[in-house]
């Protein structure tokens, strides 16, 4: 049933952003004096997961290219260090500087400096763990760098910057969830172009943007569900018990997908996490510090202490892999999917060893 898979794909860019007209205008403006040649604003991009954080970045740079010579790179920043970051900026730019893995930050970050000769945009996703880096005051201080930094909460990440980005950076630029009636027009551009005619009623796109709550990453995926599904049980439409059964498979598709984006060092929790079922905080800290050794054994990184791994724990509640109860102190972990196999990284692992 599904004509154009590409569609429902979290990588697919639209070539409008309904309903993010403003936030649209808003970008652009940060960006107006790359054309002229000069540098950029910086600007924070928040909201939660789904919302379209992402793909406002990437739509507003590609309608920015259209009519200046600006440079631009996406780099994931979860679990990256200084040195990651400034060599992935400096190998997607027009010039492809050639680094080696070695390279002192400082000479990378002079080499960054050589190599920018126009503007030169760097979308940081996932920017909530680069206020513990040197990353950002290392960027900024690079004369036609700017950055367009997303994150989940603005107030903690604006907290956690270094002063000189926080005094210079515009935004946030907020993104909410949509409304249902502004989700099911995005939901009906999808389906006219990726399934065939008369597949899905307006009304059950209101069902579907009802119950994903106004978030656009699980509303599309449940209207691809819907579609599989139907195909599954020989029907050349969308029938009701289809939408029902969509959204359980859209959010284990979503979740599967979040803990595959995810770095070792939250693989290694929550291995620990899904091998327990559920997991006291104390218990998951003891068995993390018994079986590091063995873990990370032959691997390039190294045991996390405490705190980074309740920021780790943090994350993988923000990506909907698992829940928590309780306070601090008596706090219990548990998987809110069982069934999502650990990540390749992983899953050659004696489970005795978890």
């Amino acid at each position: 049933m599904i004509t154009d898979p590409r569609v429902f794909e979290d990588e697919y860019l639209p070539r409008e952003l309904r309903h993010r007209e403003g936030a649209v205008e808003e970008l652009s403006r940060t960006f107006g004096a790359a054309l002229d040649g000069k540098r950029a604003d910086d600007v924070l991009i928040t909201g939660p997961s789904g919302v379209g954080k992402t793909v406002l970045a990437r739509h507003t740079l590609g309608k920015l290219e259209a009519f200046a010579a600006v440079d631009h790179a996406h780099i994931e920043c979860l679990g990256t260090t200084t040195g990651e970051i400034l060599r992935t900026a400096l190998r997607e730019h027009h010039v492809q500087v050639d680094v080696a893995l070695n390279t002192p930050v400082e000479v990378l970050r002079e080499q960054l400096r050589e190599a920018v000769d126009q503007p030169y945009i760097l979308v940081l996703d996932e920017a909530d763990t680069l206020p513990n880096t040197e990353a950002l005051e290392y960027i900024t201080r690079v004369p036609k760098v700017s950055i367009v930094a997303i994150c989940h909460d603005a107030d903690r990440w604006l907290a956690r910057a270094p002063s000189t980005v926080r005094q210079n950076i515009t935004g946030p630029i907020k993104l909410e969830r949509y409304g249902v009636n502004e989700l099911s027009s995005i939901l009906r551009a999808r389906a006219d172009q990726g399934l065939p005619r008369g597949a899905v009623t307006n009304n059950q796109l209101q069902t579907i943007a009802d119950e994903v709550a106004g978030v656009a990453r699980f509303g599309i995926q449940a209207l691809r569900a819907a579609a599989e599904l139907a195909d599954e049980r020989g029907r050349s439409s969308i029938h009701g018990p289809d939408i029902n059964d969509s959204f359980e498979r859209a959010q284990h598709r979503i979740r599967k997908s979040n803990l595959r984006s995810l770095p070792f060092h939250h693989h290694v929790l929550y291995a620990l996490v899904h091998e327990a079922g559920e997991l006291p905080a104390s218990d998951l800290h003891t068995k993390y510090e018994e079986v590091s050794q063995d873990i990370y054994y032959g691997h390039d990184l190294t045991p996390i202490g405490k705190r980074s791994r309740r920021n780790k724990l943090a994350k993988l509640q923000e990506y909907d892999l698992i829940e928590s109860e309780g306070p601090p102190q008596n706090r219990v972990y548990r998987v809110l999917d069982e069934t999502i196999e650990l990540p390749d990284s992983i899953s050659a692992l004696d489970p005795a060893e978890l």
